[in-house]
Order: C-alpha cells, then sequence, then structure tokens
C-alpha cells in the first residue's frame, strides 16, 4: 500500500468528504478507465458542478487521482483512479461509516463536563449538534467545540447522519464504551457538577 497517499486520505477534513468518497468508490469501480466529471458525479451526493470540480481537484493535488486534459482525450477532459493508490483507496472505503480516534485525556473543562454529562443521561442514544444543544440549553449556547474536541480526543464516536445531504455534513455523536472510564474521570473532576447521573 502507498504509505503517503493512506496517509494524506485519512487527513482529509470532514466538509465534503462524503463527495470524495462517492468519487474514489467512482473511479475504483472503473478502474482503469478515464471518467468525466458528470460521469464522476453520477448517483452520487447532490452537490454543484463547482463542488465536484473541487473535489477532483484536491484528490488530483494529494496524489490520488490523475487528470486528462481534453487536449490529450480529444474530446473532454476526465480522470482516474492513479494506479499506485488502489489499495490505499480500497482500504480508505472499507472504513466503517463510524468514526472513532485514538484516545488522549482531555483536562476537566467546564464545557467538556456539560456535553458528557447531557449524554450520560442518555447513553445509548445518538446525539445531532442541535439535539445536543437543545438539551444543554441554559448552560450553554454553543456545543459545537467541546463536541468535536471530545470526538477528536476519542470520547465519542461519530457518524454522518445522510451522506446525500447537500452543504455541510451532518454527524450523530455518541459515547465512546471504550474511553468509559476516561469519561467517568473527566466528570468526576473537581470543577464537576455533582449530577452527573440520573
Amino acid at each position: 500500500m502507498n504509505d503517503g497517499i493512506h496517509s494524506a486520505l485519512n487527513a482529509l477534513p470532514p466538509q465534503g468528504l462524503a463527495l470524495k468518497r462517492h468519487v474514489l468508490s467512482k473511479l475504483l469501480d472503473n478502474f482503469p478507465r478515464q471518467l468525466t466529471a458528470a460521469e464522476v458525479a453520477e448517483a452520487g451526493p447532490r452537490r454543484t458542478d463547482a463542488s465536484v470540480r473541487g473535489a477532483l481537484k484536491t484528490l488530483d493535488r494529494i496524489g490520488v487521482i490523475r487528470f486528462v486534459s481534453a487536449e490529450e482525450t480529444g474530446n473532454v477532459a476526465r480522470w482516474h483512479l492513479a494506479s499506485s493508490a488502489q489499495e490505499a483507496v480500497r482500504a480508505f472505503l472499507l472504513r466503517q461509516d463510524e468514526d472513532s480516534r485514538p484516545l488522549s485525556p482531555l483536562p476537566p473543562r467546564r464545557a467538556y463536563q456539560q456535553v458528557l454529562r447531557a449524554m450520560y443521561e442518555e447513553p445509548a442514544r445518538t446525539f445531532t449538534l442541535r439535539a445536543l444543544l437543545d438539551k444543554v440549553w441554559g448552560e450553554r449556547t454553543s456545543v459545537r467545540t467541546p463536541l468535536v474536541e471530545l470526538f477528536e480526543a476519542g470520547y465519542l464516536l461519530r457518524s454522518l447522519t445522510d451522506e446525500n445531504c447537500p452543504g455541510r455534513p451532518q454527524f450523530a455523536y455518541r459515547l465512546n464504551p471504550d474511553a468509559q472510564e476516561h469519561a467517568d474521570a473527566l466528570l468526576c473532576a473537581p470543577t464537576c457538577s455533582p449530577q452527573r447521573r440520573n
């Protein structure tokens, strides 16, 4: 496997990731055939032509796909998967939709505790950003930053709610059962409110 490409794929930000996954899947399925932008976008997430071109350029820039100009094809510009990227792309696409991160303990900040406490009250539930904000409203007016930081630190798991939804990706979050010991420690820190569970 090409480790450089594998690392670059795993470092892609969540914004636009559903579209990039679709592009990679389409080009992998059709390898070594060259596809136009319209063919690549077919049956994928609903995005503008500019968004599709942007995704293609990003993947081209990190060496996953190759651009073939209209002059070279004698017709229209096309793209194909780089032969050295096949294994890395296949491994990337085989990842489960639910993402997790290696655990990295966080300091006992009140914002983290408020988010975790709300999720501890319904441990089997997944929370969107809006649902969680509704639950902690009155304590906080925003939960995006602590929610993302708890995910990045491995305390939470997340999954896409709808890959076909246009715009910013929407995620559902839930407690990571493998991080319970660290979540308990964070909630029991001195600044923690004593009402952490029902």
